[in-house]
């Protein structure tokens, strides 16, 4: 059963990949909206706000529990889809682990629902596994370049464990003189 489980876990963990590439390709604006922060510490909070606003807006009675999977800063494509040295984004991905009986996909509608009636865009991502369930981006109203986005990734297949991933990733910035923090 705990092979089963490691297997699962590492097909989830293959798609969140897929999904922060994704992200990666999507955007690569400079937000200077928090002016004594650096543009590490700036793009971190925004990130981390808004994957903290998407688990805040679903049930609590539904949530067994949330892992983080990543909370660090990530390379940029540049053109050609050659990686930029020092330019970087920051990614905030978490895993929503949902109680037993609690249907993934209906929950992850719901979420994406509400990001859609306070006007948040939808570019459904589909990954290549048959079973893979949906992965939807959301760029909030007005913001597409200078603000992260949210994907939505969740899975119908009941003989998985319940996990809806959450990620936001910011736009690239130049990180020259920046260096992570362990986590």
């Amino acid at each position: 059963m705990l092979r089963r489980m490691n297997r699962h876990r590492g097909r989830a963990l293959a798609a969140t990949a897929l999904v922060a590439g994704v992200l990666l390709v999507s955007g690569c604006a400079a937000d200077g909206s928090q002016p004594d922060a650096t543009p590490k510490q700036a793009e971190e909070t925004t990130t981390t706000s808004t994957v903290d606003a998407a688990i805040a807006a679903i049930d609590p009675g539904l949530i067994d529990h949330v892992d983080l999977l990543l909370n660090t800063s990530v390379g940029c494509v540049g053109a050609g889809d050659t990686p930029q040295a020092t330019v970087r984004a920051w990614q905030n991905m978490r895993f929503v682990w949902l109680v037993k009986g609690t249907e993934p996909l209906a929950v992850a509608d719901a979420l994406i629902q509400t990001y859609e009636k306070d006007g948040w865009t939808t570019t459904p991502n589909q990954a290549d596994e048959p079973d893979a369930g949906r992965t939807v981006l959301l760029t909030g109203k007005g913001v597409a370049d200078t603000a992260p986005g949210l994907s939505v990734s969740a899975r119908s297949n009941t003989s998985l464990p319940a996990v809806i991933s959450l990620s936001s990733t910011s736009p690239c910035f130049d990180a020259a003189d920046v260096s992570d923090r362990p986590r």
